[in-house]
């Protein structure tokens, strides 16, 4: 019997080690994507904010991305902007301006979507609080990121709201 007991908790401790180094390897790749994905964002932002806004100097900082509630693999983050610093920026900048400034960019820069999607990007909302402008943009590179666009659409249409 205490043979039997023995293998059973080899099989445990064996299981368990491969459980732990999956999990690290899995963890450690999303991550990694998101980097990616989060570079090319913002770098798609940067861009597209200061042609519209005729800025060559305007700060944008690296973003945060959008709550996990979402799902770990959505690809959507927040920028936010002194509105200060935006000086007349309403006659500039809106969601569709941006959002077709972002997918020119995509465009000229080889950016693809995942298969199904529309856009590269789509800017998934936007709202001003505290003197900040709040800038959502999602990088549509994979399925999470394309349901959670699909879903804010469908809470927009349902709210009668417009989204780009």
């Amino acid at each position: 019997m205490s043979i039997v007991m023995t293998i059973i908790a080899v099989l445990l401790i064996i299981g368990l080690i491969y459980y732990t180094i999956h999990r690290l390897l899995v963890n450690r790749a999303t991550i990694m994507l998101r980097n990616r994905a989060r570079d090319t964002t913002d770098t798609a932002v940067r861009s597209c904010l200061r042609q519209l806004l005729g800025d060559d100097q305007l700060e944008v900082k690296t973003s945060e991305q959008v709550a996990d509630v979402w799902g770990k693999g959505v690809m959507a983050f927040e920028y936010t902007l002194p509105m200060d610093q935006l000086g007349d920026w309403k006659d500039k900048l809106d969601v569709t301006k941006l959002d077709q400034s972002l997918n020119d960019y995509a465009s000229n820069n080889g950016i693809v979507a995942v298969a199904g999607a529309e856009h590269a990007f789509v800017v998934s909302d936007w709202w001003t609080y505290e003197h900040l402008l709040h800038i959502d943009v999602a990088y549509v590179m994979n399925e999470a990121t394309r349901e959670y666009v699909t879903d804010l659409k469908k809470v927009a249409k349902s709210q009668h709201q417009p989204m780009a």
